[in-house]
């Protein structure tokens, strides 16, 4: 899927986003969506923990891990997953057969055909953390995709500015060896700011140096842009599953632009509301289409971690 850059996302689905004389448009949803869906869903299993670092780290190969096969109308899964020991390692599967097959079913719209568990890593129960109280495992929250800090690019302008001084302090070392020749630019730059005398100058470039000073504090503070919504199961209270807002846009408009008396759909996400823009065959029920488009993109909304609120607009199509 395309991203839109830094732009609200926009999609579209049915014929107003098709060539003159084309369909619909579809809904594709890669392997590796899958498989991060899988995985998710298998974490939500008590005793299946995540393992990371060392050589899985080195190699790609972190705990759980998910190779997915997509049919034309289901899915085939093998799943390696790491568990805490001692426990039953059949009702660890059977729980996680349960919930990925679920996820799959109710989220992605493929039902489950196989799903092969290999237990590949273990950890002892000793080695989880526990609460003060000692009795129980502290719940981690997971923690939504981000986007670079604000001050990356300021991180880089200085990085460059290092490698300059770094530069010059080398020329310096080498005409002080009289390796090389020309005038010393660290030493004539000494002299001249030393012969410097008070000037109205001054308080401009002042001034600009608290500026600046100040922006590099808000950016170096400034946290960092949350670029996609949670998404989570009715049985679980935090996000399985991340998307970025054109997907979710996505997702509405497909189930939008299929309600009757709907021809195409246009969605737009922001962080406070989605807007339903729909296109009506002529002589359709605005209050009707606009009722089966809300029921239509509820339970996509419902899922998100992050209220919004839902806006649809019906406009009679001009064909």
């Amino acid at each position: 899927m395309a991203d839109h850059g830094e732009a609200t996302p926009v999609a579209g689905s049915g014929a107003g986003d098709a060539t003159e004389g084309g369909g619909p448009g579809t809904l594709v949803i890669k392997e590796r969506a899958i498989s991060r869906v899988a995985v998710a869903a298998a974490l939500t299993v008590p005793d299946v923990v995540r393992q990371l670092g060392g050589l899985s780290r080195l190699t790609g190969r972190d705990l759980p891990r998910a190779d997915v096969s997509v049919g034309e109308h289901s899915v085939s899964v093998n799943l390696y997953i790491a568990v805490r020991w001692p426990t039953k390692v059949a009702d660890v599967a059977h729980g996680v057969h349960t919930e990925v097959g679920r996820v799959l079913d109710g989220f992605v719209g493929l039902p489950l055909h196989r799903l092969n568990i290999i237990v590949a890593g273990t950890t002892p129960k000793d080695s989880v953390e526990h609460t003060s109280a000692g009795d129980s495992v502290r719940a981690l929250r997971p923690r939504p995709p981000t986007a670079s800090p604000a001050a990356a690019f300021i991180a880089v302008v200085l990085a460059l500015a290092l490698l300059g001084v770094a530069f010059v302090a080398g020329r310096e070392f080498l005409i002080a060896h009289e390796t090389i020749g020309g005038p010393p630019w660290i030493g004539n730059a000494i002299a001249w700011i030393a012969d410097l005398h008070w000037a109205p100058w001054m308080i401009t470039a002042a001034s600009a140096a608290i500026v600046v000073g100040l922006i590099l504090v808000v950016s170096g503070l400034s946290p960092r842009t949350k670029t996609h919504t949670g998404a989570r199961s009715p049985e679980s209270k935090s996000p399985i599953v991340w998307l970025r807002p054109t997907d979710v846009a996505r997702i509405c408009s497909d189930y939008a632009g299929s309600v009757p008396g709907s021809e195409s759909a246009r969605t737009t996400v922001t962080k406070r509301a989605v807007t339903v823009e729909v296109h009506r065959t002529p002589g359709g029920d605005d209050a009707a289409v606009t009722e089966s488009v809300r029921d239509a993109v509820a339970p996509t909304l419902a899922a998100l971690a992050d209220t919004r609120k839902v806006r649809v607009r019906v406009r009679e199509s001009k064909k």
